[in-house]
């Protein structure tokens, strides 16, 4: 099978934050949380997730012969929508916009900030409105005895004048583990290994300890936390693994 199943995401967990102030700034990146600025949204629809409709007026431009020579593009639209399940602040804000605690009024939607986020694991990916969104209720919205209450919000993102519609932050994604190709170690002396993991964002980091580590001839070398023992002279294969990737080394013990 040819690719990656690290490359396959089954997101978990997510949430939506929203921010009056357009001006909120973005956290340092996807490890950090969100600020103040930042308002949860709260508990989502898993099943209904985070769909995305895009919205464009193509126009086909044909020659004689009816050869297809160019299409126009324009009026792009992009809608994100999410499913809340919580009747707080954040959410009749987005319900009622403009409306009291009081008293409702006519809803017409405000420009607001919207970051979504999904999670499986340690990965998280972030999309923030460059610019800014308008959410309003998409469908019916009500209350019976027998479902819980729940509200479908679409966002519609509008770009930056350079077209930007998100900033986008992820986790770095493991790419590859190394370790050194070969190895030579005295017999009853003890050599070590170093496994470097190299990420997407072509960071680089030490992880000899938390790799798991094996040899397959435990008779002439052993091999823990990178350290590797020789027993009997002759040679072993030393393999180190971290998040699925994997490497090996050819040890040789004199």
């Amino acid at each position: 099978m040819a690719g990656s199943p690290l490359n396959a995401n089954l997101w978990t967990d997510a949430d939506v934050y929203i921010s009056t102030n357009l001006a909120a700034a973005l956290p340092a990146d996807a490890e950090t949380p969100w600020g103040v600025d930042w308002s949860l949204v709260g508990l989502l629809d898993g099943d209904e997730g985070f769909p995305e409709t895009r919205d464009e007026d193509t126009d086909d431009k044909f020659a004689w012969g009816g050869i297809l020579v160019r299409t126009s593009r324009q009026h792009f639209k992009l809608t994100k929508s999410f499913t809340a399940l919580e009747d707080n602040e954040v959410t009749y804000s987005l319900l009622w916009p403009g409306s009291s605690p009081t008293q409702i009024v006519v809803p017409r939607p405000a420009k607001v900030k919207i970051g979504f986020e999904t999670r499986e694991g340690e990965k998280v990916r972030r999309l923030a409105s460059a610019l800014y969104a308008e959410v309003a209720l998409d469908g019916d919205h009500g209350e019976n005895e027998s479902d819980l209450e729940s509200m479908t919000f679409a966002a519609t993102i509008f770009p930056t004048a350079n077209g930007v519609l998100f900033d986008r932050q992820t986790t770095p994604v493991l790419e590859s583990l190394s370790i050194p190709a070969t190895l030579s170690v005295a017999d009853g002396a003890i050599g070590s290994l170093v496994a470097t993991a190299t990420y997407s964002d072509a960071t680089t980091a030490d992880v000899t300890a938390e790799a798991s580590w094996s040899s397959s001839a435990p008779a002439k070398a052993t091999v823990s936390a990178g350290f590797v023992t020789g027993v009997d002279p002759g040679s072993a294969t030393v393999t180190a693994t971290y998040q699925g990737q994997t490497d090996t080394c050819a040890v040789t013990v004199t």
